[in-house]
């Protein structure tokens, strides 16, 4: 048995045509279900009616971790070559919904048979997407599961790899290497080249923002989780440690740390707010079945930080963290934004009347900025309401980016105080907020939204200087000196061939600025430039190109290469 468990907003289907020989009757009709784990189910041959059992035991447990009662069974049959047949099938099938509905689950089950189309919107938390396979109930079926091993590794080989995986690879900024681990990047001087940019933009903005970098250790003791409470909750994402007889938990987050800090000297409601940021490598236990790319990784670096502020400062630094954010997406992306706003659970800690009030701020932070926004009722996190921002890419996919989310639970876990203009100690309220979401998922997205073609700033190769002769490679070397004086990341083509093709070679390699030197060029000191169209523009000083190009790249732009 195989299961793709998300956690969903909402989905909805509709059965098209039966497919095979056994079908159930079922009306044509849409049925929508909102706050749903929904298990796309493929029964496998082996398959026996205790796995179904325990595999709803496993997941009646998630579900309670969850806080939601609601299920949805979806007949899948493209999770596994070695599928049972659809009698043995729907037979499981159906016992998994008896099984499920001893556990008292609130079971809900698509038609088994029937093609079927479906639209579905998935939560962002980390546990949302959720790779299943059936439980070794005995040595026999573990054995068995050994020997499929290898035809599983062909079949998930031969699935299409996601674009920026394929762009990564070709235009050598990043690899995931079997041997170093699945879901751990490496970054090669390229895509180091477009983290850093990332880094310094996201730094200069939490400086205009008042927030203040700090550094973190990649592990801490487990007694540390178990206070938050994420050794309870997060343990299975965790890499757990034994070091002398103590446990420690490389660390899946960076708000306890923060959270630390602040807690490190006595606080005044003068003092507050306080900001902390920091661009830190977090480790998450991901099932191989996740990862996905840049998209879910087990290492990924965030550009986290956290506000300590107390109620009545909420708005003011939601509202100039939100406008931060959308600046961000604008400048970077430019496509469309949805701003989705979360509340109250029917499960929360915290007062009513503490929950009400940062909800009413969070959306007067929105009404202010005139922000049109999604809101969804009950589906905010139980220790605080959040806001999360989708950017649309150029394919027209959604892609969750910002998240900002209050939190009433960790102040409370660890003791967090300020003490109040009258003197009296007081819990402040915490606000993560991560700007990109996650430097991996992003650079991800800005390799397909330009399908590779970065935006000069961004760009890890902004000139490259091909020469059509040796004759004038000393002419070549000034010139790249000129670039590089002002800051521009400029190479000379070494390769052999025509210059036509070293041209080709550069423009395949997303280069944004191609300058070619001959013998004129040399005699008149001028430089030719080819930009990211296909357009030449000749006679140009290399001075005044260079002076351009450095505003360009100052400016951050969305030019890809486009000589204006």
């Amino acid at each position: 048995m195989k299961i793709l468990q998300l956690h969903a907003d909402y989905i909805e289907y509709e059965p098209i045509s039966r497919e095979g020989s056994v079908a159930e009757e079922t009306e044509m009709k849409k049925t929508s279900l909102q706050d749903v784990l929904v298990l796309f189910t493929s029964i496998e041959e082996n398959d026996t009616d205790e796995i179904a059992s325990r595999m709803m035991e496993e997941i009646k447990e998630f579900a309670d971790r969850l806080n939601i009662d609601k299920i949805l069974i979806y007949p899948y049959a493209h999770l596994s070559n070695k599928l049972a047949r659809p009698e043995k099938a729907l037979e499981i099938i159906r016992k998994m919904e008896t099984a499920a509905r001893n556990l008292g689950l609130n079971v809900h089950r698509s038609p088994f048979g029937w093609n079927k189309k479906f639209t579905i919107s998935i939560k962002g938390h980390p546990l949302a997407e959720q790779f299943r396979s059936e439980v070794q109930v005995s040595k026999r079926i573990a054995a068995r599961q050994a020997l499929e091993k290898p035809t599983q590794q062909v079949v998930r080989e031969e699935v299409r790899e996601p674009t920026h995986v394929s762009l990564g690879r070709e235009l050598d900024i990043f690899t995931i290497n079997p041997t170093a681990g699945s879901g751990l990047p490496l970054y090669h001087p390229k895509g180091a080249i477009i983290r850093e940019e990332l880094i310094k933009l996201i730094r200069e903005i939490n400086r205009d923002l008042g927030f203040q970098e700090v550094w973190t250790p990649h592990l801490f003791r487990s007694e540390l989780w178990y206070r938050t409470g994420h050794y309870e909750a997060y343990r299975e994402r965790m890499f757990v440690l034994n070091i002398e007889d103590e446990e420690y938990v490389v660390k899946p987050m960076n708000c306890p740390g923060h959270a630390l800090i602040y807690m490190s000297r006595p606080r005044s409601y003068r003092d507050l707010p306080i900001a902390y940021s920091e661009f830190a490598t977090v480790y998450r236990n991901e099932q191989s079945g996740e990862l996905t790319g840049l998209l879910r990784v087990r290492a990924l670096t965030q550009d986290d930080g956290h506000v300590f502020c107390r109620p009545d400062q909420i708005k003011d630094q939601v509202t100039k963290i939100m406008n931060a954010a959308l600046t961000i997406h604008q400048n970077l992306i430019g496509g469309k934004i949805v701003v989705n706003l979360s509340t109250r659970p029917e499960k929360f800690i915290g007062s009513i009347e503490l929950w009400d009030y940062a909800t009413e701020m969070l959306k007067n932070s929105l009404e202010e900025l005139k922000i049109e926004y999604v809101l969804k009722e009950g589906e905010g996190a139980f220790y605080g309401p959040k806001i999360d921002i989708d950017v649309e890419d150029s394919l027209g996919r959604k892609w969750q980016c910002t998240t900002i989310q209050l939190d009433f639970f960790m102040p409370e876990k660890l003791g967090l105080e300020y003490v109040d203009a009258d003197g009296v100690k007081k819990r402040p309220v915490m606000i993560h907020r991560a700007l990109l979401g996650s430097l991996d998922r992003y650079i991800a997205l800005l390799l397909e939204h330009y399908n590779g073609r970065l935006p000069v700033w961004l760009s890890p190769e902004q000139v490259r200087i091909i020469t059509v002769s040796d004759r004038v490679l000393g002419y070549a070397e000034k010139i790249r000196e000129v670039l590089s004086s002002r800051g521009i990341r400029c190479s000379l083509s070494g390769a052999e061939g025509t210059v036509s093709k070293k041209i080709l070679q550069a423009h395949n390699e997303r280069v944004s600025f191609i300058v070619v030197v001959g013998d004129r060029e040399e005699r008149e000191g001028v430089i030719s430039v080819r930009d990211a169209t296909g357009k030449t523009h000749t006679g140009v000083s290399p001075e005044e190109f260079g002076d351009w190009l450095k505003r360009l790249i100052e400016s951050r732009s969305r030019n890809i290469g486009i000589y204006e």
